[in-house]
């Protein structure tokens, strides 16, 4: 048995995509079903990367039309129990040939893509409040919509979170790839606000080397305590060691949540805004909105405010505890394997 995945992965797009695709790939392959994955040169590079990394991986071809084809050519020998789509390049054509494949179509939206109303399973962990929409453009689609579908890798599933009390570092993330070259501004106010804060900045694979090199000089020139963690390959590690967190949206609020650390969001992306809301009325993390201006300094002082009230971390950190689902990726392999029970 296998399960195929198209994900989408760049410096520009970052590696959100590839990830939470691997978070499915590793409990599929708990349940003894290997994954095969379509990627990019550059998307390839970015996995292998991963020490952790499960699943065969079939250099794509950039020509969606193309890759159509091989994927269609594939099928015709080794039919998977299902095809992933998690991207955002990904075409309306190429996802309904995809779709006339006698095998059922996971799409993983954000945005409600074009497309989506060819998919057979559609899962988006913030889109509980698009479920009317999803029913009414795609009626006989099984739908994975709320936090109970998150998915989150197998790092983050232990269920072990470390005390507040026990927690020491200031960390900050802006993703795999950061493509908006915000890590290094985002440190430079932090070290003006709190200078004797202990810090931990983390580099992912997809970080342009000008960026990289950039932190490196600032880091060994920098009076303050910086740890550079540069492609992390443990990020739950890195969660539970932090007193505050100053992260990219995305998939790391859901890593930050399963890990009770009180946080500070930056929404960078308009596809991020209802998932951040909802995460801010939630109360273990706070937003700030960086797709126009960047408020470095309100970002700052903020940050500078909370670290010295462990009150306030104390409360966020309780908080998160709420909102910390972690079997995501069980409940999404578990929802197409009743999908294709009922159309068997």
């Amino acid at each position: 048995m296998k399960l195929l995945f198209c994900a989408g992965g760049s410096a520009a797009s970052g590696i959100g995509h590839i990830m939470r695709c691997q978070a499915l790939a590793q409990v599929a392959d708990a349940q003894h079903v290997e994954s095969v994955f379509w990627l990019t040169k550059t998307a390839k590079e970015l996995a292998l990367s991963r020490h952790d990394w499960v699943g065969t991986i079939l250099e794509a071809s950039d020509d969606q039309i193309h890759l159509a084809q091989s994927i269609i050519d594939y099928c015709r020998t080794e039919l998977p129990v299902a095809i992933v789509i998690d991207g955002y390049a990904y075409t309306e054509r190429f996802i309904q040939q995809l779709s006339d494949l006698p095998v059922p179509l996971v799409m993983f939206d954000d945005i409600q893509q074009a497309g989506w109303q060819a998919a057979d399973v559609i899962c988006n962990p913030a889109g509980e409040h698009l479920r009317a929409n999803y029913m009414q453009g795609n009626p006989g689609a099984t739908l994975c919509l709320g936090p109970e579908f998150r998915l989150l890798r197998r790092e983050f599933t232990t269920g072990f979170t470390l005390p507040l009390a026990q927690r020491v570092s200031l960390t900050i993330n802006m993703g795999g790839s950061d493509p908006f070259e915000l890590t290094l501004p985002v440190l430079e106010a932090i070290t003006q606000a709190i200078p004797d804060a202990p810090l931990r900045v983390v580099m992912g694979p997809g970080v342009s080397q000008h960026q990289r090199l950039a932190l490196q000089h600032f880091v060994k020139s920098s009076p303050s305590a910086i740890q550079l963690i540069e492609n992390c390959q443990d990020m739950a590690d890195v969660w539970n060691n932090a007193r505050l967190a100053i992260a990219a949206a995305g998939g790391s609020q859901f890593e930050l949540a399963a890990c009770h650390t009180p946080s500070l969001l930056l929404c960078v992306a308009e596809n991020q805004r209802s998932a951040t809301q909802q995460a801010a009325e939630q109360g273990w993390c706070e937003v700030f909105d960086f797709t126009g201006a960047q408020p470095l300094r309100e970002l700052a002082e903020r940050a500078a405010i909370l670290w010295a009230n462990q009150a306030a971390l104390n409360n966020m950190h309780q908080r998160a505890a709420a909102f910390a689902f972690t079997e995501g990726a069980f409940n999404v392999l578990d929802a197409i394997a009743q999908h294709r029970q009922r159309h068997a």
